[in-house]
């Protein structure tokens, strides 16, 4: 249901499938892909805060190789706004790294970088902006020795936007 036109209904659809989650976690654990694949391809416009919460389930429910596993090769192929649902559950997923899923993580990086640099120039400006925040968290979980020469796909000014905001969150932190 949740590639129907009709708004409505996916809408239903995606709190039914929120709900499977949060209660049917065991249950819902076998269907990492399909139900990964239709919470992406989704067409509803969900606010920001609602496709945030169910990504972070996602990735509570899903492990992070799992989601990677699918993620990567949906980055190269899948156009707008499939796309951007994509780059969003990645960044989730980043965000919510674990020393655990970090090997895991860790052995997808160069395909990745690969995957995620060339939509920092995506005709949308929201891919543009969240792959930038991508490549921002790619950063900040291995740092810029082992990340900054699987940039070189990048512009300089992308480059550039990439570590201002690398920075930006390094003296946040402190």
């Amino acid at each position: 249901c949740t590639e129907e036109d009709d708004t409505e209904l996916v809408s239903k659809s995606l709190k039914v499938l929120n709900k499977f989650l949060v209660y049917q976690a065991d249950y819902m654990a076998p269907h990492c892909e399909e139900v990964v694949t239709k919470i992406v391809r989704a067409k509803c416009p969900m606010q920001h805060a609602d496709s945030e919460s169910l990504y972070q389930l996602l990735v509570m429910v899903y492990k992070t190789e799992a989601i990677l596993n699918l993620l990567v090769p949906m980055l190269q192929h899948e156009t707008y706004p499939v796309l951007l649902s994509v780059i969003n559950l990645l960044y989730s997923t980043l965000k919510q790294n674990t020393p655990e899923s970090q090997s895991k993580l860790e052995s997808r990086l160069p395909a990745l970088c690969a995957a995620v640099c060339p939509q920092c120039s995506h005709v949308e400006t929201n891919v543009r902006k969240q792959s930038i925040f991508c490549l921002v968290e790619l950063l900040l979980i291995f740092g810029t020795e082992r990340v900054d020469t699987m940039l070189d796909s990048l512009t300089v000014s992308q480059k550039k936007l990439v570590y201002l905001y690398y920075n930006r969150h390094q003296r946040n932190v402190r």
